[in-house]
C-alpha cells in the first residue's frame, strides 16, 4: 500500500509539473537586470523584454538590482527566485566567469545556481592609446614596452577589461604597471589624455573620441569597416578575447520544458525587425544562442580565465 501511494504521489508531482510547463507563463515574466538603467545589458534587457512580451503573450519586466559586479542581481535569481521561467537574469557572460577568480564572498555557484537560456548579443572591444602617444599599431606599441620595462601603464575600470591586457602582456613578456579606476568615465579620459598608455573600451565610447585615440585591435571575427587597418585580436594571435557578451539565464532546477519556451520566445524576439535596429543603436549583434551552446561558452571562458588568472598571480578579493 504504501508502494502504491508513493507511486501515485510521483504521478501528481509529474502531472503537476507538466502542467506548470503547458502553462508557462501563466503571469508577468521578469527580467533582472544586475546593473544600473541606462547600462548596456539593461538596454539589451529592455529591447529583448518588448519584443518577447509579444510573443509569451504576458508582460515582461525589466528590474534593476544592481551592486557588487552583478553579485546581488545575479544572487537573487539563484537564490531567491522561483525555478519557474517566470524570473530570469540578464547577465554579462565575461563577468560572471570572472566572480570566483576575483571575488570572496559569494554566496552562490555561478555554473550550478543558474543555468542559461540563451544568449543574446555580443558588442565589441577596442584596444586603443591616445593619439597623442608615438607609437600608431599594436606591434609598435609591444616594440615600445619591450623597450621602456616597467615605464608604461594600462587602466581598468572593470575586471573585463583588464584581463585582456594581462593575457597581451602575459604572452608577449611585457612589463606594464596597473593603474585602476572606479569609474569609466575617469579611466577614459585618462586613456584620451594619454596619461594611461592602454586600455580596453566598448566600441561605443572610444569611436566617440574620434581621430583622438588609436585603435590598435578589435573583437569580432571581422575588422570593422570604419577600423580597416585595426586588426581583430584572433588575428595578432588572441582568439580568445573576445567582445562584451550577454545571455539570459534562470535559476537552477527550472524544467527543461520551461527553458526551451523561453528560448524559443526569446530567439524569435531577436529575429524581429525593431530589435535588430534597436540594438544595431547600442552597437551589439544577436546571438541567439540555444542553453547547451552558451553553457559550453561558459564553461571555455571560465577555464581560459582561471588559467590567466593563475599565470599572472590574480586572487579573489
Amino acid at each position: 500500500m504504501r508502494h502504491i501511494q508513493l507511486l501515485a504521489s510521483a504521478i501528481l508531482a509529474l502531472c503537476a509539473a507538466t502542467a506548470t510547463a503547458q502553462d508557462y507563463p501563466n503571469r508577468p515574466v521578469r527580467f533582472v537586470v544586475p546593473t544600473t538603467p541606462g547600462n548596456t545589458a539593461d538596454l539589451l534587457g529592455r529591447i529583448v523584454a518588448t519584443e518577447t512580451s509579444k510573443i509569451l503573450g504576458q508582460p515582461v519586466i525589466v528590474e534593476n538590482r544592481t551592486g557588487a559586479n552583478q553579485l546581488i542581481g545575479i544572487e537573487y535569481v539563484a537564490k531567491q527566485a522561483a525555478a519557474d521561467g517566470h524570473t530570469a537574469a540578464v547577465i554579462g557572460i565575461e563577468g560572471l566567469v570572472l566572480l570566483p577568480l576575483t571575488s570572496r564572498n559569494i554566496r552562490f555557484d555561478p555554473f550550478k545556481d543558474i543555468v542559461p537560456v540563451a544568449g543574446l548579443a555580443e558588442g565589441r572591444y577596442f584596444l586603443a592609446s591616445s593619439a597623442t602617444l608615438p607609437w600608431k599599431t599594436f606591434n609598435e606599441f609591444i616594440a615600445h614596452a619591450k623597450a621602456n620595462p616597467g615605464k608604461l601603464n594600462y587602466g581598468s575600470s572593470v575586471v573585463q577589461v583588464r584581463f585582456p591586457v594581462l593575457m597581451i602582456m602575459q604572452n608577449h613578456g611585457l612589463d606594464l604597471v596597473h593603474v585602476p579606476y572606479t569609474g569609466g568615465g575617469p579611466y577614459l579620459q585618462a586613456l584620451l589624455a594619454g596619461e594611461v598608455h592602454l586600455g580596453v573600451g566598448g566600441e561605443g565610447p572610444l569611436t566617440g573620441m574620434g581621430d583622438r585615440v588609436r585603435i590598435l585591435a578589435v573583437t569580432g571575427d571581422q575588422r570593422l569597416p570604419a577600423y580597416r587597418d585595426s586588426p581583430t585580436f584572433a588575428e595578432l594571435g588572441f582568439a580568445q578575447i573576445r567582445g562584451p557578451s550577454y545571455m539570459l539565464s534562470v535559476r537552477s532546477g527550472t524544467s527543461r520544458e520551461i527553458i526551451d519556451r523561453l528560448n524559443a520566445a526569446v530567439s524569435r524576439a531577436l529575429q524581429s525587425t525593431e530589435a535588430k535596429a534597436s540594438l544595431a543603436k547600442i552597437l551589439l549583434t544577436a546571438t541567439k544562442t540555444p542553453p547547451a551552446l552558451t553553457a559550453k561558452t561558459i564553461a571555455e571562458q571560465a577555464r581560459f580565465y582561471a588559467d590567466l588568472a593563475g599565470k599572472v598571480g590574480i586572487t579573489p578579493e
